[in-house]
């Protein structure tokens, strides 16, 4: 019976996908990376799925991926393809295999024979490890060597549909595509059926489930983690503020429902708030003095202070600077213009330059006089001089008529509207309440401002001050500067004043008041004093207060969504299930029990109980006792082995099998059925055997008799504490004697062309192969194939081609021979008398010679 071929359903696939398609982006992420890789997600894709998630959740910034509904799954997987081992080889640092051995893997079947202890196992391993097996081992050093190699290190070859590679192994588990190797050996009997006969197995498409649901389980882990680094582990804001606060409720009771609009409403003060923690400090610390004496004068004085500055705030905000610039420039530009006219009058008087001022004010004199007299039409020709009374001529006329163009014309008039404006714009500044303002400033101002508590309201105060006390300057010394002082204050600076004014009237009141008054006051304003220092801690520490109620948010909404992921894991498993009882229950059960058949194992029951997104089976008898209670050692083994075959026929496509002494404990008769088991498996799948059984080993060699191309036979030898050494072709039934001849015409060959120290070594093993040739000569040739080795047939048909006439000849000369090379391989022990004797090439040849014309006389 072959192998079954039952492929995977696609139904476990589109199951997983529909299923897929109904959960969010990020678990169609998951879902289509497994499909796709059909291997565990890697941290790297675990990390890229985390982010999304919190992404799609609206709990980071960024996009989510790309994740649109998964189509129905098409395509070949991994498994679909031809796999075969090609090679073995540069083995180091394994066990204590010695290195450059090599294994040439035939296609069909290729066994390794050799006795305990000879190095077999330390090439099971690295296969088992490279293919991740379940039953795969830590790989040791040679641990008796004193320098082992560094680090494991193997080449192996393999092709995938004929396409040759090469795996530069160092040690890795689980290489693709090598994955697919099966192996089955002494550990894998307890895993195929262990101590509570459960056994969980994941074939190609419901390890997918496997795959999804660790990947859903590595998110849910690194979002537990993201959340506890997270969520605040304790209020650290509470010691900063005191509990007789209306704050103090809020702060206490910071987390995710904290109103953040609310806190920072509070945390904002406004100015006139501000103001009033000078105010409430003062008259606290007033409040709370035995003495009020002093405290009295120093309130009236700051009382009389902000009442000054108040008036002043008032003066400055009826000042416009820009009013007074305007004016500045159009009064010097009139003068100007009113100077040039005057050069135009008096340039042709031939006056004085050091008397000229004092003329023009004589001239505007007249004009002021003339105008006061209501003369507007003076001078004419029969008036007289205002000044001298005699009668005028008519050039003095001419002269009057331009003296009073000067003082009255145009430029006179446009400096006398220039003059008014200025006026104008001063006018908020030189009022008799702002000179009385300027005069307590002047003399109480200085002492508040500089003092070591002074009110915030001060240093604008004292700017205030100075900038009009500059201004005031420029008037007085009627050569105003261009560049006018800036005497905006900032928005509510009155209404400020007015709030501090009435803190401290109100405690100057109370001060001079009553005691219980005093106590009342004082206990308000404290009070009042702790809320507003509460809300500029508040202001202080609120981009904290921010980040905690922020994190607190983050953590409790991951947090229920986090409650959700046992909902998705449950409907997942639900899912797994119902793939597996399409898959299992229908196809491995089918193939289960067609290998128990083929193998006569006993009767067991299959159960298939599900878990965590994967697929499990278990064998029983009864519901009351377990196998290993009921079977005996070699029942137990050939269910085991079924099972494992029933697995691998679930690999798809086509991938080696390995046995390591799977024969232990069977009688003949078992022996038998798995010898035909392993070689109708050899028709689909390359077959890998190991084994020191020489009955199991010469059985599987006589199925392939006549079709030896499909079977590679090799000796696992120890020599000189060196493991693993590899002897190719060295059994009757898979060398012939002209093979062997080949062999040994080759080491003749390369003794004569090698150097003398590397000649005795070389001839030594040609005479291994001598060995060989006297033996396979004499089950071929000599007694013509009538008995083989480990057969229980004779083949009495080949008797009559014996020649007993030449038998004794050929013996004669081929026992000794055969006894010579005996002595000479490493494999035999030697007398004491000639352990020093090493074999020449002359002998070799003699001896080769001799045995081919022993061989001819017999043949002919």
């Amino acid at each position: 019976m072959a192998m079954s071929t039952l492929a995977t359903p696609r139904d476990a696939r589109a199951l997983l996908v529909d299923w897929a398609n109904q959960q969010d982006q990020w678990v169609r992420a998951i879902v289509g990376e497994a499909l796709l890789s059909r291997r565990e997600l890697s941290p790297a894709a675990i990390e890229r799925v985390t982010e999304s998630f919190l992404t799609e959740k609206q709990l980071a910034e960024g996009e989510p991926l790309e994740a649109p509904p998964l189509g129905e799954p098409d395509g070949e997987s991994v498994a679909s393809h031809a796999l075969r081992l090609v090679s073995l080889r540069d083995c180091r640092g394994v066990n204590a295999l010695s290195e450059n051995q090599a294994i040439d893997f035939n296609p069909k079947i290729t066994i390794l024979f050799g006795e305990n202890a000879t190095g077999k196992t330390g090439y099971v391993r690295i296969l088992k490890r490279v293919a991740n097996v379940r039953s795969a081992e830590e790989i040791l050093p040679d641990i008796h060597r004193a320098n082992p190699a560094p680090r494991l290190q193997a080449v192996l070859g393999y092709s995938v549909d004929g396409e040759d590679r090469d795996l530069q192994w160092e040690g890795e588990t689980g290489v693709s595509p090598l994955t697919r190797i099966s192996v089955f050996d002494a550990p894998a009997v307890a895993l195929h059926l262990d101590d509570n006969l459960t056994y969980v197995y994941t074939p190609p498409d419901l390890a997918l489930f496997r795959y999804v649901h660790s990947a859903i389980e590595a998110v849910r882990s690194e979002l537990e983690e993201r959340r506890a680094e997270t969520e605040p582990k304790k209020n650290p804001f509470i010691t900063a503020f005191t509990r007789d606060t209306p704050i103090f409720p809020q702060i206490e009771q910071l987390g995710a429902s904290t109103d953040l609009a609310e806190l920072e409403r509070l945390a904002t003060l406004s100015k006139d708030e501000t103001a009033e923690i000078d105010a409430l400090k003062l008259s606290i610390e007033t409040l709370g003095s035995q003495t009020t004496g002093g405290r009295s004068e120093m309130l009236r004085n700051r009382i009389a202070v902000l009442d000054a500055l108040r008036t002043l705030a008032v003066a400055a905000e009826g000042f416009n600077d820009a009013d007074l610039a305007e004016a500045t420039s159009e009064l010097r530009e009139a003068r100007q213009a009113q100077a040039n006219a005057a050069a135009a009058v008096f340039d042709g008087d031939d006056l004085p330059e050091e008397i000229r001022p004092a003329w023009q004010t004589f001239v505007e004199a007249g004009d002021h006089y003339l105008q006061s007299a209501a003369m507007d039409a003076y001078p004419q020709g029969d008036d007289a001089c205002i000044y001298c009374r005699q009668p005028l001529d008519a050039s003095a006329v001419s002269l009057l008529q331009s003296y009073r163009e000067y003082a009255s014309g145009a430029a006179a008039t446009a400096v006398q509207t220039a003059d008014a404006k200025l006026r104008t714009a001063r006018a908020p500044l030189v009022t008799d309440p702002v000179e009385k303002a300027l005069s307590k400033l002047n003399a109480l101002l200085p002492a508040i401002a500089e003092g070591e508590d002074a009110p915030v309201w001060a240093a604008e105060g004292s700017n205030l001050l100075n900038a009009v006390g500059t201004l005031r300057q420029g008037f007085a010394s009627d050569h105003q500067s261009e560049s006018v002082p800036n005497l905006q204050i900032t928005a509510g600076f009155g209404d400020r004043l007015a709030t501090s004014l009435t803190e401290t009237q109100t405690t100057l009141g109370a001060v001079e008041g009553d005691a219980t008054t005093r106590k009342e006051l004082l206990k308000e304003q404290r009070a009042r004093l702790a809320t507003l220092e509460a809300r500029t801690t508040l202001g202080r520490l609120l981009p904290e207060i921010r980040v905690y109620v922020e994190n607190s948010a983050w953590a409790g909404k991951l947090q229920l969504l986090l409650h959700r992921f046992q909902g998705l894991l449950r409907s997942l498993t639900e899912v797994s299930k119902n793939a597996s009882e399409e898959v299992l229950n229908q196809n491995f059960r089918r193939a289960f029990f067609e290998e128990c058949k083929a193998l006569r194992a006993p009767n067991v029951e299959l159960g298939f109980p599900g878990r965590k997104g994967q697929a499990a089976r278990s064998k029983t008898v009864s519901s009351d006792h377990s196998l290993s209670e009921v079977l005996s050692e070699g029942e137990q083994k050939v269910v085991a082995i079924a099972d494992f075959l029933a697995e691998a026929s679930f690999r798809g496509g086509s991938a080696p099998l390995v046995f390591d002494d799977p024969v232990t404990s069977l009688d003949h008769r078992r022996l038998g059925e798995i010898v035909r088991r392993i070689v109708a498996l050899s028709e689909d799948h390359q077959i890998v055997v190991l084994t020191h059984n020489v009955w199991f080993a010469s059985e599987l060699l006589a199925q392939f008799d006549h079709r030896e191309a499909d079977c590679s036979f090799y000796q696992v030898l120890d020599r000189d504490g060196a493991k693993g050494v590899i002897v190719g072709g060295v059994h009757p039934r898979v060398d012939t004697p002209s093979k062997i001849g080949g062999r040994i015409n080759k080491g003749i060959q390369d003794a004569k062309a090698s150097a003398d120290g590397d000649r005795t070594d070389i001839v030594e093993q040609a005479y291994d192969h001598v060995r060989a040739w006297c033996e396979t000569v004499a089950s071929k040739d000599l007694l013509a194939d009538v008995t083989k080795r480990f057969q229980p047939n004779v083949a009495m048909q080949n008797l009559e081609r014996i020649k007993p006439d030449r038998l004794s000849d050929a013996i004669g000369t081929v026992m000794p021979i055969w006894d010579r090379a005996c002595r000479y391989i490493p494999g035999h022990s030697q007398p004491i008398e000639t352990l020093d004797v090493r074999p020449t090439l002359e002998q070799l040849e003699t001896d080769w010679n001799d045995l081919q014309a022993a061989r001819k006389r017999y043949i002919d």
